[in-house]
């Protein structure tokens, strides 16, 4: 198996602070390890250069933001909107993102890492260089998503919807598809394994004597 060489955050330098003491300013070449005590509103700028460290943005609201070279680790995105937003050189690492759009986005060179995206949405988005490892993406959804390498280790699919996606050479031996809602077009050229191969039957309405 050929592993998928991703381009890592370019993070060189960074000094510490707290969300209220940014919001107003560039958020870049940041490390922000405190989350809101009260309700802020971000709008429109791109965190550049920055970590965040257990914040759980709950409160805090995110409106028409872009992501350049970004940890996030240990963080609870739950029903943020990145639609039609550029994704580039990010990675989730452990967080929480129950409900996160990344619809008509593009996406390019992210890591989901032990993260739980029950219900993540990434319909018309155009996903390059991308990892998924030991993550829950139950009910997700890939509609009419332009893919150009993906790589999935461990995932979990329950209920996930896979619809004009092109998912050929995409690598699901090791990852639990029983449950996943796949088209025709989508299944062409994807990789299994002989017991996955049974589910794929059935939901092709083939029968196996």
């Amino acid at each position: 198996m050929i592993f998928l060489k991703i381009k890592k955050p370019i993070i060189k330098s960074f000094s510490e602070k707290e969300f209220i003491d940014v919001i107003n300013d560039e958020i870049t070449n940041l490390k922000i390890s405190h989350h809101a005590d009260d309700y802020l509103k971000i709008e429109n700028k791109t965190f550049d250069s920055v970590i965040f460290e257990k914040i759980d943005f709950t409160k805090i609201e995110l409106i028409d933001i872009d992501l350049v070279d970004v940890i996030f680790d240990g963080c609870d995105l739950s029903n943020k909107v990145f639609d039609n937003k550029l994704v580039s050189r990010v990675e989730f690492k452990n967080c929480k993102m129950v409900g996160t759009s990344f619809i008509d986005a593009s996406l390019k060179d992210v890591l989901f890492e032990n993260c739980n995206t029950k219900y993540i949405n990434f319909s018309g988005s155009s996903i390059s260089n991308m990892k998924i490892s030991n993550s829950v993406f139950n009910e997700a959804s890939f509609v009419d998503v332009i893919i150009k390498n993906l790589e999935v280790s461990n995932g979990e699919f329950n209920n996930a919807e896979f619809v004009k996606t092109n998912l050929k050479g995409v690598d699901f031996s090791n990852s639990d598809i029983s449950k996943t809602m796949f088209d025709y077009d989508s299944i062409k050229g994807m990789i299994i394994d002989s017991y996955q191969s049974q589910f794929l039957v059935n939901m092709l309405g083939v029968r196996v004597k």
